[in-house]
């Protein structure tokens, strides 16, 4: 792999024809490619929680338990074959020269995630008896980790293709992807779930379908592009990047599920079906509000990499801030709004999941926060120190879990992972500060979250009954919350802005063709 120091600009990349972009044209592309994925991300989460009344009358707390069980001894698989495999691909894609050294990257990848994950699958219908009795404990069949196995190769068909389009900042061609896999496997879910009345089995049948036609059509996009591409070199590049990385993600998989293991071990897999729900909230910040933004920023982020660094510590502090904006708020949304929201949407037996939702969403926003100081080790390309990191946190958690989770169980659950997702941030700032430092500007983001805690345990402490009352408490608490980001949060200049348009809507195209 051959290194220069700038990527030659193009007009897909959103470059300037000196190699990096202006600050207006990036934050026009930032906001424009946000809001695109944000939609499919938006819309796929949004189906989804519509669906939630539906999938919880037709599947138990027990049924929910044994698919998310199922869905950890999969990853499982994935932590042991290919975690990370596809971590360095656009670090090394941005690095290389030429197009056929850029589609020799790109097939490499697809090509070696393909077959760790296609090895996965012979090893997992294997040992599938194993893990039935053992995982599951007896629940479901030994056919339903077998088709979970099938699922396992098929869904890594979708996964450098994917990255692909975001690599070239196609966020409409990329929304339209999920947003066909949305739709298909909604459809197969009502089928098999609610008319066939399939239970759990229907759930993995029409993950088989989707990931099949998806990842086949996606994969002959992106052999029309590459060829057979293959390059030791590109292998070599990408297996030293991502061996760190793999071990990081075991110790991330410890982080978001071991406590599955615990819960069930000690409560049963009714706890674990109900903090499960809980844990659903918590991937909203990852996945519907920083997900869009992540996917229209890192492209760009590592085209910063080589700018002279007072112009890219500003731009990244700038685009730092506006994406924390995202999460931060709407985990607030989601802290304050959580408990009508599960009235409506669930029945009783999922309601006592609302105690758990403000402690995950906020380790979910400081898991946010690692991936943007971990940009450090990445463009260092000393992946060890994520590793580092993320072990220190895993050192904490098991200890908590340990502690926490047999008297207080959920709830021990969750206060375990806040602690040990703020550790790995801290770690991880540390080493990367040390390799590769960023000056960040913390106070408005710490100046956020604090307003954010504040309103939510106020709005905690009134009392009220009924979901009208709920929904008003929270309301009131997010206008708190809101003005404190008016006063406290955004420069003047922010301010003016959304004055402006708030004023006059129609002035909103016009700003953001020319802002800075």
């Amino acid at each position: 792999m051959k290194a220069v120091s700038t990527v030659p600009a193009s007009p897909e990349s959103g470059g300037s024809p000196e190699g990096h972009s202006t600050p207006q044209r990036s934050l026009r592309r930032l906001g424009r490619d946000t809001v695109v994925y944000g939609v499919a991300m938006v819309l796929s989460r949004l189906v989804s929680f519509v669906m939630l009344p539906i999938y919880t009358r037709y599947l138990t707390p027990a049924d929910y338990g044994l698919l998310s069980i199922l869905d950890l001894s999969l990853e499982i698989a994935v932590l042991l074959l290919s975690a990370g495999a596809t971590a360095g691909l656009m670090r090394f894609y941005f690095k290389a020269k030429e197009a056929e050294e850029r589609n020799q990257v790109l097939y490499t990848a697809w090509a070696t995630t393909t077959s760790l994950y296609a090895v996965g699958t012979v090893l997992l219908m294997v040992v599938a008896p194993l893990i039935w009795k053992y995982a599951l404990g007896g629940a479901g069949t030994v056919g339903m980790v077998r088709l979970a196995a099938m699922n396992f190769t098929l869904s890594s068909l979708m996964i450098v293709p994917t990255e692909m389009l975001i690599i070239d900042q196609r966020p409409t061609a990329s929304s339209i992807v999920l947003t066909l896999k949305l739709v298909l496997q909604l459809s197969l879910n009502i089928l098999f779930v609610v008319v066939l009345k399939a239970g759990p089995i229907g759930v993995l049948w029409s993950t088989f379908i989707s990931s099949l036609v998806l990842g086949l059509v996606l994969t002959v996009l992106l052999l029309r592009r590459t060829g057979i591409a293959w390059s030791w070199p590109a292998f070599r590049d990408l297996r030293r990047f991502s061996l760190p990385i793999q071990l990081s993600k075991a110790g991330t998989f410890f982080l978001a599920y071991g406590d599955r293991f615990f819960l069930e071990k000690f409560h049963g897999l009714a706890v674990v079906g109900v903090y499960g729900i809980a844990y659903q909230f918590g991937f909203i910040v990852t996945g519907m509000l920083w997900g869009p933004f992540w996917q229209a920023w890192n492209p760009q982020r590592f085209q910063l990499a080589h700018d002279e660094r007072s112009h890219r510590d500003a731009l990244y502090n700038r685009g730092f801030l506006y994406g924390n904006m995202f999460i931060v708020s709407g985990a607030v949304g989601i802290s304050l709004f959580i408990r009508p929201a599960l009235d409506i949407m669930t029945t009783a037996k999922f309601h006592s999941a609302a105690a758990f939702v403000p402690l995950i969403v906020l380790a979910y926003v400081f898991q946010c926060w690692s991936n943007v100081v971990d940009f450090g080790i990445e463009v260092s390309e000393k992946t060890r120190y994520t590793s580092m990191a993320t072990w220190i946190a895993v050192g904490v958690i098991a200890v908590l879990y340990v502690l926490l989770i047999p008297p207080y169980g959920a709830m021990g659950a969750a206060i375990a992972t806040l602690v040990a997702m703020f550790v790995r941030f801290l770690a991880t700032l540390h080493f990367a500060q040390r390799l590769w430092p960023v000056s960040y500007h913390w106070a408005p983001h710490i100046r956020m979250v604090l307003g954010g805690i504040g309103v939510t345990i106020g709005a905690l402490l009134v009392p009220a009954g009924g979901v009208i009352a709920l929904v008003a408490v929270a309301s009131v608490g997010f206008l708190v919350y809101l003005a404190w980001v008016w006063a406290a949060v955004l420069h003047a200049d922010d301010r003016a802005t959304i004055a402006l348009i708030v004023k006059s809507p129609r002035s909103l195209p016009a700003i953001l063709r020319g802002a800075a």
